[in-house]
């Protein structure tokens, strides 16, 4: 078992791993070696943030995953540089700040969609209203019942605004998987859909 398997809460880490070294194997050492110097403090640091705990684990991931894309990351990261972890908790903090941002327009988006939906509820029938409220149970209850891969491929693209590449690196899946999950996923509500609207 390398060093990062027995490190790591969840396998995850091992996916994130294995696929920002695929056909390197030097950066796989170099991974699993700044995750068992680095990880802990990431997740102090974030900690003292006063980032959710249920995120903390997602972001030292993304960290990790966001290497891949680093180039020259062996000289970067070369223990003459001595400024590791330093870039390390530069990259957690970037990431818990855009990660604060999304959650902001978010919140505003939804507290925006709550007063329309205010105030076209108070322009509905009550027939309207509970036909409303059945289709959306209609389509939580579609979601619910998707191939788990799907579902969780479609919350994080939809939900959580993911790329298609950030979901392989969360889910230790391919983009063409991800495509086929999302369009599976979506292929089921439309599906639902056309039968909520279809007459009687």
């Amino acid at each position: 078992m390398s060093p990062l398997a027995s490190a790591a809460s969840t396998p995850r880490k091992d996916n994130v791993v294995r696929l920002a070294s695929r056909g390197k194997p030097g950066r796989q050492r170099l991974l699993e070696q700044l995750f068992d110097r680095h990880a802990r403090a990431l997740r102090l640091f974030l900690k003292a943030r006063l980032i959710p705990g249920e995120e903390i684990d997602g972001l030292v991931q993304d960290v990790f995953a966001r290497l891949m894309a680093v180039d020259g990351l062996e000289e970067k990261m070369s223990e003459s540089t001595g400024s590791n972890r330093a870039y390390l908790l530069t990259m957690a903090n970037n990431l818990a700040v855009d990660r604060q941002r999304k959650s902001t327009r978010r919140k505003a988006y939804y507290v925006a969609q709550r007063g329309l939906e205010r105030e076209r509820m108070d322009e509905r029938t009550p027939e309207e209203i509970v036909a409303a409220q059945l289709e959306l149970e209609a389509m939580k209850a579609v979601i619910l019942n998707m191939r788990p891969v799907w579902r969780r491929a479609f919350v994080l693209h939809r939900f959580r605004n993911m790329t298609y590449e950030d979901i392989a690196l969360r889910m230790g899946i391919t983009v063409k998987q991800v495509e086929n999950c999302l369009a599976q996923a979506m292929k089921r509500i439309r599906k639902a859909r056309q039968k909520i609207e279809a007459p009687g």
